[in-house]
C-alpha cells in the first residue's frame, strides 16, 4: 500500500491561519469605474483620479469602505465637494453626511497616487544586470491586486462598466479595456481613452504602457471583431508565430459556446517578467513575452495552449464570472478544457485526448505529492492558493468526464444553454448543474457531489480473464484507494467494448465511438471490488476499457500480455494504448517486449510513442536502452525528446555516445536540452565538459542552457556547483536562473562537500526580486531539505509579497521539518532497495539471455 493511500495521511490543504471565505455583503451596486491616470515610467509612479458611480441598495448609505493598498489618497469628493475619509490598513472609509438614500445613485471621485507599488502595477526597466530590457509597465489585478493601483471594491462579485484614460509620454503606447475612443497628443504627452461597455470585475481591469508595436490580425468571428497583438520592437515575427491562430480560435469557441465573441475587440500584449503565463483581462489579454518564440523553437513548441486558454476566458471568466474565488474552477477549469477543445478542432481528437491525459496526470501528481482538496474550496489564507492543479486540470478533467457522461450532442447543448442563461452574470457551480438539467433533463447533483465537492478520485485496477471452458470473459474492477464509511467507494458508470476480430491497425481520431462489430456494455460500479462476467462465443480479440478515457481516475491495467498487446496494436483510444504499453513494459516478458517493439515501429501518434519511451526508461533494462537509442532518431522531435529523457536511466557507453550527439547536434532546442539533462544522469567522466560548454549557449528562453544546468545538477560532481552559481546570477536569463536554482539544490543533496555552499547560494536566491526565480529557489530548498534554510523559508511564508510564494515557502518548511523526523537509516535503506531492484533486473536479463542460447 502506498504511504499516501489514505486521505488522512496527506497534508491538509488549509495552512495554519486559513479561514473560511465568502462573498461580501453588498450595500451598493457599482455601476461604473472611471480612471484618469498619468503613468511615469522613469519615476515608477501613477497618479490621477478614480471616479466610482454607484447605486445604494436597501439601506441609506452612511459609510462606504473601499480596498486601497499602498497608495496615497489626496482627496475624496462628491459632486465637487470634499467628503470625510479615513485611509488605514489598506481600506479607504468614506463618510456620507447626510446619508445617501436607499436606491439613490452617487458618484465619488478619489484623487490618488501610487509610487513603486509592491503588487498590482509593475515597472520593468533596464538595470546593470539586464541593460537590454526595455522600459515598460503592466498591471496584474488577479486575484485581489487591483486595489494596489486604484481604489475599488475588489471582489469578483462586483461587475461594472469601466473607462480608462491613460496619459503617457509621447512615443509610448497605452492599452486598456474596451474600445479605443480617442487618442490625443498634446505638449509631449499622449492620452489614450478606452471604454468597456459590458460590465466586468475589477480583477479583469488592465493597463499596459510602453513602446509597443501593434500588429493587426484583421477581424474574426461572426461580429467581425478586430484582433491585434502588441509586442516590443523587434519581436513582430515571434508574435506572429505565437498568436497567429487567434482568429481561428475565436471562430472555434463561438461555434462551441453558441455565443459570438462578446467584446468590442480582442488584443494580446506580450510583456517582460510577467508573473503568470497570461492574464485574461477583458478584451485585452496580457501574455508573458516568454511565449514569443523563434523558428527553431517553433519546430516543437506552440503558444496555442496559452493563447486558447486566455481567449476561452473571454467567455468563461469575463462574460460569466465566478461569484466567489472558491468557485474559480468555473473560470479556470473551463479555460483549461477549452485548450483541449482547440487542439481537437485544429489537430484532431487524438491531440484533444492526449491533452486531457496530461491534465489528469498533472492533477494526480499534485494530489499525491502535495495535498488533496475538493475543487470548490473556500478555506485558505489567500485566494491565489487555490489556483492550482485541482482548480485548472481537475476542473478540466471533470468537464471531459461530463462530456462522456452526457454524450456529444447533450454536452454541447448544455454548455450553450449555460452560457446563454448566465452571460454578464456571476455564477456558482449550482448554476451549471441547473443549466445541464434544463438543457438535458439530467439531474447531475450526485455527479458534482462526488467529483467537484469531494476531494480525491478512484484508483482503479482493471483485470481481464478468459475462461475457455465456460466461454466467459471476466472483468474485475478494483478501487485501490482507502475506503471507509466516511470515504466510500466511488460510484460511476464505465463502458467496455468487446471485439471478436481485432482491427488490422489503429484507427485515428475516432473519439469514443464504437468500432464496426464492437459490442458495448455499460458497467455500473458501486463497490470497491466489482466483478463482471460476460458470456461470449469465443475469446475476444480486443477488450476496450472506458473508450474516450472519460473516467477521472488513476487507472492501471492488469489485462495480461496478450490482451494488452491487442490493445496497444489496435485500440483507437490513445489513452488505452498508453496504459497497455505501461503494463507491457512492467511485465517485460518476451511477448510483452515483442508487442512494444512492434508498437515502436507501427504506432501512428507521437504522444503514445513518447509515453512508451517513458515506460521503457522506467524499466532500466538493457533491451529497453537499445530501443531508446534507436528512437532518438525518430522524425518527430517530441518522440526524440522523450527518448532522450528515457535514456537518462542508463549509464552505458553507447547511451553516453548517443546522448552526446543529440545534445550537440539535434535540430530541436528541446531534444538537445533533454539529452544534456540525461547526459548528466549518466555521470560519465566526459559529461562535465559537454555540459559546461552547453551552459554557455545562447538559445531561445535559455532552453538548451537550462538542460545543461539540469544535467550538471544530476552529475554528482562538486565542480558543477561553481558553474551553477554563476548561471544563477542576475545577468543571466530567467529560464536558466530557474534551472540553475533547481540544480544547485540537487548538487547540495548529492554531494556532501558542496552542501553548505549550496545552502548559501539558495539562501540568496530565496530573496531574488524575480518571482519565478524565487519560486524555483523555494522548491530547490524543499528538495535539498536542509534545516539551515528554515529561517528564511519561515520568513517568506509570512512576508513574501506574492501569496503563492508564501504558500510554497510554508509547505517547504513543513516538509523539511517532517523529513527531519525520518531516521537517516530509513533513507539509506530506501536507496539500498532501489539499487537491489536495479541489480535484480540486470540478473533477470542475463538469465533470459542464457535461456535463449
Amino acid at each position: 500500500m502506498s504511504l499516501r493511500d489514505d486521505a488522512s495521511e496527506r497534508r491538509a490543504f488549509p495552512l495554519p491561519g486559513a479561514s473560511d471565505h465568502y462573498a461580501p455583503d453588498r450595500v451598493v451596486d457599482v455601476e461604473h469605474i472611471g480612471l484618469d491616470v498619468r503613468v511615469d515610467l522613469e519615476g515608477e509612479s501613477l497618479e490621477g483620479t478614480c471616479t466610482i458611480a454607484l447605486r445604494v441598495l436597501d439601506q441609506p448609505l452612511e459609510r462606504l469602505e473601499l480596498d486601497a493598498v499602498d497608495m496615497v489618497v489626496e482627496r475624496v469628493e462628491r459632486d465637487g465637494q470634499p467628503l470625510d475619509s479615513t485611509h488605514r490598513d489598506g481600506r479607504l472609509a468614506i463618510a456620507f453626511a447626510p446619508p445617501v438614500p436607499a436606491g439613490a445613485p452617487a458618484a465619488v471621485c478619489i484623487a490618488y497616487r501610487v509610487e513603486k507599488p509592491r503588487q498590482g502595477l509593475y515597472f520593468i526597466k533596464p538595470s546593470a544586470a539586464q541593460p537590454q530590457k526595455i522600459a515598460h509597465a503592466w498591471t496584474q489585478s488577479q486575484d485581489v491586486n487591483a486595489r494596489y493601483w486604484f481604489p475599488c471594491l475588489d471582489h469578483p462579485s462586483y461587475k461594472q462598466t469601466t473607462s480608462t484614460r491613460i496619459t503617457v509620454k509621447s512615443g509610448l503606447f497605452a492599452l486598456g479595456n474596451g474600445v479605443l475612443e480617442e487618442r490625443v497628443d498634446r505638449d509631449g504627452w499622449t492620452t489614450f481613452a478606452y471604454r468597456q461597455d459590458i460590465a466586468h470585475s475589477t480583477y479583469l481591469m488592465t493597463l499596459v504602457v510602453g513602446p509597443f508595436v501593434e500588429v493587426s490580425q484583421g477581424v474574426a468571428g461572426s461580429a467581425g471583431t478586430p484582433v491585434a497583438y502588441y509586442v516590443l520592437p523587434g519581436r513582430e515575427a515571434d508574435g506572429a508565430r505565437a498568436f497567429g491562430n487567434t482568429p481561428r480560435m475565436i471562430e472555434c469557441f463561438e461555434a462551441r459556446t453558441g455565443r459570438a465573441y462578446p467584446f468590442a475587440r480582442y488584443s494580446q500584449i506580450a510583456v517582460s517578467d510577467f508573473i503568470f503565463g497570461g492574464m485574461e483581462n477583458t478584451g485585452a489579454t496580457t501574455q508573458t513575452d516568454r511565449t514569443l518564440h523563434d523558428e527553431t523553437a517553433h519546430l516543437d513548441f506552440s503558444s496555442d495552449f496559452l493563447v486558447a486558454h486566455e481567449l476561452a476566458h473571454q467567455w468563461f471568466g469575463d462574460l460569466l464570472t465566478c461569484r466567489d474565488w472558491s468557485e474559480a474552477w468555473l473560470n479556470e477549469g473551463f479555460a483549461t478544457f477549452f485548450e483541449a477543445v482547440w487542439r481537437e478542432a485544429d489537430l484532431g481528437y487524438d491531440e484533444y485526448l492526449y491533452d486531457i491525459f496530461g491534465a489528469v496526470a498533472r492533477y494526480l501528481d499534485e494530489d499525491a505529492e502535495r495535498y488533496r482538496r475538493a475543487i470548490v474550496c473556500n478555506r485558505y489564507r489567500d485566494p491565489i492558493e487555490i489556483f492550482d492543479r485541482h482548480l485548472y486540470e481537475k476542473g478540466a478533467s471533470v468537464l471531459h468526464m461530463l462530456r462522456g457522461e452526457l454524450g456529444e450532442a447533450r454536452f454541447w447543448r448544455a454548455m450553450r444553454h449555460y452560457v446563454a442563461q448566465h452571460e454578464r452574470r456571476n455564477v456558482e457551480t449550482i448554476d451549471l448543474i441547473r443549466a445541464i438539467e434544463e438543457a438535458t433533463g439530467r439531474n447531475l447533483r450526485a455527479f458534482f457531489a462526488q467529483w467537484v465537492f469531494r476531494g480525491g478520485h478512484p484508483e482503479v485496477e482493471v483485470a481481464f480473464r478468459w475462461d475457455a471452458a465456460a466461454k466467459t470473459a471476466t472483468i474485475a474492477i478494483d478501487q485501490k484507494q482507502s475506503v471507509s464509511d466516511d470515504r466510500p467507494a466511488y460510484r460511476f458508470g464505465v463502458d467496455v467494448g468487446i471485439l471478436a476480430v481485432a482491427p488490422g491497425a489503429v484507427v485515428r481520431d475516432t473519439g469514443a465511438a464504437a468500432l464496426a462489430g464492437e459490442r458495448r456494455v455499460r458497467l455500473q460500479i458501486e463497490r470497491a471490488h466489482e466483478t463482471f462476467t460476460l458470456p461470449l462465443e469465443a475469446e475476444p480479440a480486443l477488450v476496450r476499457f472506458d473508450p474516450g478515457a472519460s473516467l477521472l481516475a488513476s487507472v492501471t491495467y492488469k489485462l495480461g500480455p496478450a490482451q494488452a498487446a491487442a490493445v496497444l496494436a489496435g485500440d483507437p483510444d490513445i489513452v488505452a494504448r498508453i496504459r497497455a504499453a505501461r503494463e507491457l513494459a512492467h511485465d517485460a516478458s518476451a511477448p510483452a517486449r515483442a508487442a512494444l517493439r512492434k508498437a515502436l515501429a507501427d504506432e501512428p501518434f507521437w504522444g503514445v510513442l513518447a509515453e512508451i519511451a517513458a515506460a521503457l526508461g522506467a524499466t532500466r533494462a538493457g533491451w529497453a536502452a537499445q530501443w531508446l537509442r534507436d528512437a532518438i532518431a525518430h522524425a518527430h522531435p517530441k518522440v526524440r525528446r522523450a527518448a532522450a529523457a528515457g535514456l537518462g536511466n542508463f549509464r552505458d557507453a553507447a547511451t553516453v555516445g548517443v546522448l552526446t550527439v543529440a545534445a550537440e547536434g539535434d535540430a530541436s532546442y528541446f531534444v538537445r536540452a533533454e539529452a544534456l539533462a540525461s547526459l548528466g544522469k549518466t555521470r560519465d567522466p566526459h559529461a562535465f565538459a559537454v555540459l559546461t560548454a552547453a551552459l554557455g549557449s545562447t538559445t531561445w528562453n535559455e532552453t538548451v542552457e537550462s538542460g545543461a544546468a539540469r544535467g550538471l545538477g544530476e552529475l554528482h560532481d562538486e565542480r558543477a556547483l561553481a558553474h551553477l552559481v554563476e548561471a544563477a546570477r542576475p545577468e543571466r536569463g530567467e529560464g536558466l536562473r530557474r534551472a540553475a536554482a533547481t540544480a544547485i539544490g540537487r548538487v547540495g543533496a548529492t554531494v556532501e562537500r558542496a552542501r553548505t555552499a549550496a545552502v548559501d547560494a539558495l539562501a540568496a536566491l530565496l530573496d531574488d526580486p524575480l518571482y519565478m526565480v524565487q519560486m524555483a529557489a523555494i522548491a530547490a530548498a524543499e528538495a535539498l531539505g536542509d534545516a539551515r534554510l528554515l529561517a528564511a523559508l519561515d520568513r517568506l511564508s509570512e512576508t513574501a509579497v506574492d501569496g503563492r510564494a508564501r504558500r510554497d515557502a510554508s509547505e517547504a518548511a513543513h516538509r523539511i521539518r517532517e523529513a527531519a523526523k525520518v531516521p537517516a537509516q530509513v533513507s539509506a535503506m530506501r536507496d539500498a532497495i532501489d539499487e537491489l531492484r536495479e541489480e535484480q533486473k540486470k540478473l533477470q536479463e542475463k538469465l533470459e539471455a542464457l535461456a535463449r542460447t
